[in-house]
């Protein structure tokens, strides 16, 4: 088995060490990311200037474009056909809406839309924890395994939001399979002068029972597959 492995905290990034960490003992691992952080590009790709290309070794590259652009330029120019691409592990929830806003996710989409089966992996935690990332890789891959080979309709990705860390130090977050909270983030504008700034209470945001946000903010795993057409 060849996985793909990209993020978009950047290839330095402890989230993608720790995912390549258990990747490593389900097969043979290529890391193709961002050579810095690309956190909230969305499905963003590069198309108006040449992009870097560094490689580090014969497993790692690091690309100056987007998440998107790095498994393009996995699949066509380094000619890999993996057979999952995993991207993350994110430092920071994906759910809900900001599905919409994610580089993380935004791999996992492109991967979707190119035939491929893909993971986005994310860790939601408050501010004032700390995350663990052996323990977050070894929650990835418990997923993992048990959900590689359920059957994953063309043009859609698994999306998994890890709970907050106290929830994996305690051993109490169980997987659950949710659909994502449309629910819309309330935002603050902040105004001074000629500028504007909004912010949001991530953690107190609006949701709906039953669905990611609150089931992964209340302490487990969530599990949404999520649908392109």
């Amino acid at each position: 088995m060849l996985c793909l492995l990209t993020n978009d905290d950047g290839i330095d990034a402890p989230g993608i060490v720790a995912l390549e960490s258990f990747a490593r003992s389900v097969g043979e691992v290529i890391v193709v990311a961002p050579d810095g952080p690309r956190s909230g590009y969305s499905h963003r790709a590069t198309t108006d200037v040449a992009m870097q290309w560094e490689e580090r070794d014969s497993e790692h590259f690091a690309c100056s474009g987007t998440p998107v652009d790095c498994v393009r330029v996995a699949l066509t120019h380094l000619g890999l056909k993996p057979d999952w691409v995993l991207s993350g592990i994110n430092r920071g929830a994906n759910l809900g809406v900001d599905l919409y806003m994610s580089g993380t996710a935004g791999a996992a989409r492109e991967a979707a839309i190119l035939d491929v089966p893909a993971f986005a992996f994310s860790h939601y935690h408050r501010t004032e924890s700390t995350i663990d990332w052996e323990l977050a890789a070894h929650a990835c891959q418990d997923v993992f395994q048990q959900y590689q080979n359920r059957e994953l309709i063309k043009g859609s990705f698994w999306n998994v939001n890890l709970p907050d860390p106290s929830s994996l130090i305690n051993a109490t977050a169980q997987m659950v399979e949710v659909a994502p909270d449309p629910s819309p983030m309330t935002l603050e504008y902040l105004a001074a002068g000629e500028t504007v700034q909004y912010k949001s209470h991530y953690h107190h945001r609006p949701r709906i029972d039953n669905h990611d946000v609150q089931i992964c903010l209340d302490g487990d795993i969530t599990i949404s597959c999520v649908n392109l057409f």
